[in-house]
Order: C-alpha cells, then structure tokens, then sequence
C-alpha cells in the first residue's frame, strides 16, 4: 500500500507541476495550424523554408496547446497528499474537510479526505467517503476524469483496504478485484485477495492470489538474496498456507526465506519458534525467540506479552 500512495501523490505534484509550468511556456507563433505560408517577396533575399515534417509539426501543435487548468482545489489536495505521505493524517484531515466542503461534488474531494482518515485506520469512516468517490468517478467522463481526479484509479485499491480492516471480507474482494482488473500489476490488491481467501480457508485461491503478486513485484526485488519487504510478506503469508496443511519443515523454510528478505518482520520470527517448538526443536524456538525481540526493539515495539507470543 506505500507504493500506491507513493504513486498518488506523484499524481498529484505531477498535476500541479504541470499547471506551473503553464507561466513558462513560449508564448505562441502566432501561425494558425493548417494555414499556407505566405509566399515570399520577388524582391527577398531569403529562401523559401520547406515544409516541416508531419511528426515535427504535431510536436510543435502540442508544446504550442494551451496547458489544461489544475483540478479544482488542486493545492488544498496536494497539502493533503503530501501530509498523508508524511504520515501526518491527522494534520491532513483538516485540509481535506475544508476541501470538500469547497468542493462537494469533486470525487477527488471525497478521495483525499477518505485516505486521511484510513491512514488514521479509522476504517468504517473512510469506507462511504472511498464509495463517494470511485461512483464519482464513475460517472465523470474519461477526459474530465484524468484531469480532474488523476488518482482515479486507485480508489478501489484503497477501498478494499478500508473494507477489508472494516470487518467486510466480501466487499473487499470485490474492491480488490475491480481494482486488478484495470490494473493487473497491482501487486497489492492481489495480496489483499489473498488474504482475503485466507480469512475465509479458500487456500488455493489464496495461494493464486499470492503466486500473482509474486510475479507484479519488480524484478531486481525478485532475487532471492535482495532485501525486499514486499517479497518478504508475500513468502510469510505462504509460509502460512504450508502450516495450515500441517507441512511444518516446509513452513519453516518459507519463513526463513521471508525473513531473508525482512528481517525485521519479529512476527514471523514468532510463527518460526513455535514451528520449531512443534518440531520439537527448543534450542532453534529460544534463539528464534531471541531474533524476534532483537526485531522487535529495531522496529520500536517491544510489549510486556512473553517473548514467542501472537503480537
């Protein structure tokens, strides 16, 4: 999910970058496109210019169009953006509320005052608002709707989330699913399928859904002795399904590998002790044990429970 906001807010200093730099365009030439040139004097010395090139004379249309106005409230919703990915929600929701009370009937108004609230994991409340602004969306035509919501397609990324978190395992699979149907490298929504499929014992399904998002992970990020969270997660979760079918060995090396690629995920190390506890392997369980309270302070969240228990 910190990649797809990554990516929104790149949406959005991109709109706003491209407003800006309308002040700096050259102003035009003042040819009218399509217009003969004027034939040159008997009398001139200059020689007449040839004709340019179709693809030059396209390019030159283009840098001479006038640049589309920003969104409406386009600043207000960048202020918000990037506080969000500040982590700063909270100083967000603010700007996003008066946001949408200027704007109401934005989509992008509804969006940005939802992922506020969702990064403050206020869920069922960012749930109707996420809902506002994908049928907003849905109802702009495609052309007003790049330009006036560029983070569009995104939403039910963000929707299934705050459904999946709401307690809404069918709701989120169908936002999930909507999502990597637009867009089918969307590596995240397909573990959100995933784990949506897990909740509800659907393994192969599960075990699908995480094999596709293994493959949208980038592919220097694929290497197995490259540090990568995301592939991390992904072999934890499948980690999971081995134990669930009681293949103990192989859960293990699957956390292994997770840990390979994270190893500050302390809750895997946690799954890796008690698998050595049910292979009967205490002195691996106390030094898995050990790593997992070691990740636990570098990740700042040590907790009174004993160490090797469910965080």
């Amino acid at each position: 999910m910190r990649l797809l906001l990554l990516v929104v807010l790149g949406l959005a200093v991109g709109c706003s970058d491209q407003a800006g730099d309308r002040g700096q365009r050259p102003e035009g030439t003042g040819i009218v496109e399509g217009s003969a040139p004027e034939a040159p004097s008997p009398t001139s010395a200059e020689p007449a210019q040839p004709a340019l090139p179709p693809d030059v004379a396209e390019a030159l249309k283009r840098a001479n169009a006038e640049v589309p106005p920003p969104p409406p409230g386009d600043d207000q919703a960048r202020v918000a953006l990037q506080l969000i990915a500040r982590n700063h929600p909270e100083q967000a929701e603010p700007v996003a509320r008066a946001l949408l009370t200027a704007y109401p009937n934005e989509p992008r108004s509804a969006f940005v005052l939802a992922l506020s609230l969702h990064k403050q994991k206020r869920y069922s409340d960012a749930v109707p608002l996420f809902e506002q602004a994908l049928a907003g969306a849905a109802a702009t035509d495609a052309e007003q709707r790049s330009q006036r919501f560029p983070e569009h397609a995104h939403v039910a990324h963000f929707l299934g989330w705050a459904r999946y978190y709401a307690g809404d395992l069918d709701g989120a699979r169908g936002a999930f699913t909507s999502h990597v149907a637009v867009l089918p490298t969307a590596g995240d929504s397909w573990y959100g399928i995933a784990l949506v499929e897990i909740d509800e014992d659907q393994v192969d399904a599960a075990a699908a859904a995480l094999e596709r998002a293994m493959t949208c992970l980038p592919e220097a990020e694929r290497v197995e002795e490259t540090r990568s969270r995301d592939r991390g997660k992904i072999l934890a979760r499948q980690g999971d399904l081995a134990l669930r079918a009681d293949r103990t060995q192989d859960a293990v090396e699957l956390y292994r590998r997770a840990l390979r690629a994270w190893p500050d995920h302390y809750e895997v190390w946690a799954k890796v002790a008690r698998c050595y506890d049910r292979l009967g392997d205490a002195p691996a369980a106390d030094r898995a044990r050990v790593e997992e309270l070691n990740a636990r302070e570098r990740m700042g969240r040590i907790v009174d429970a004993p160490k090797g228990t469910q965080p």
